[in-house]
């Protein structure tokens, strides 16, 4: 499957998390701050039903 070019990849491991950080397999720290690709459309759903 084909996924659509929405988002750039990053070439990192994540190996560890820890409320909104993340960290990857050299020790570097990052927000995460993604919230998903479904997230507003399941909100959208739940309110309309």
């Amino acid at each position: 499957m084909k996924l659509f070019d929405v988002y750039p990849l990053n070439d990192i491991v994540i190996n560890k998390a820890q409320g909104s950080y993340v960290w990857d397999e050299k020790g570097q720290i990052y927000l995460d701050m993604y919230g998903g690709h479904a997230v507003i459309s399941i909100d959208i759903l739940i309110h309309i039903m």
